[in-house]
């Protein structure tokens, strides 16, 4: 399933109340995938019901981010972050959900292999609010060391997804195709 994905999606930390609307159309069309990762327990209890439900009726996954790992059962797709994911030395989660982990270098994405990942986020691809970007070669050599499906995150734009595909991802990451179809 996750090896059909080419663009997945992150919810922003707060969602105004036009923002639904706006990934409602980006998941019907665009997303093939979308991490849950809000800014508070707040943000999550008012949004987790509403995403999962639109996740079942397009019938596309809905994967928690690690933030939030208290807040949802042991029987639901989780995505790691890179700090989350050095935790572990084994898979924290079943074999029948989907178990991302986000990547910044070769120990992380080792890691994310040991306890087999589905997916892995590697960011920041390009300079990114105010964070030095790995580069699409250094995409390229990290991505060559993972077992699992790759996506560039970090300052991706729709045309970038071709560059990921060519340097060893299978698609791109973002928080900007929830709302922008450029």
């Amino acid at each position: 399933m996750i090896t059909e994905a080419r663009v997945i999606g992150i919810t922003p930390g707060i969602v105004q109340s036009n923002d639904f609307e706006a990934i409602k159309k980006s998941f019907e069309t665009t997303l093939d995938l979308l991490i849950l990762r809000f800014a508070s327990e707040k943000e999550f209890n008012k949004n987790f019901s509403n995403f999962v439900t639109l996740g079942k009726d397009l019938n596309k996954q809905v994967v928690v981010n690690s933030r939030h790992i208290n807040l949802i059962s042991q029987n639901f797709n989780l995505h790691l972050t890179s700090k989350d994911l050095m935790k572990y030395n084994e898979r924290p989660i079943s074999q029948n959900n989907i178990l991302g982990a986000s990547c910044h270098n070769e120990e992380e994405i080792l890691r994310a292999n040991k306890i087999e990942c589905d997916y892995l986020l590697i960011s920041p691809i390009n300079h990114s609010k105010g964070k030095s970007g790995l580069g699409w070669d250094n995409f390229n050599s990290l991505t060559s060391l993972s077992s699992r499906p790759c996506f560039a995150l970090g300052g991706m734009k729709k045309k970038d997804l071709p560059k990921a595909l060519a340097h060893g991802g299978n698609g791109i990451a973002g928080i900007s195709f929830i709302k922008d179809q450029s």
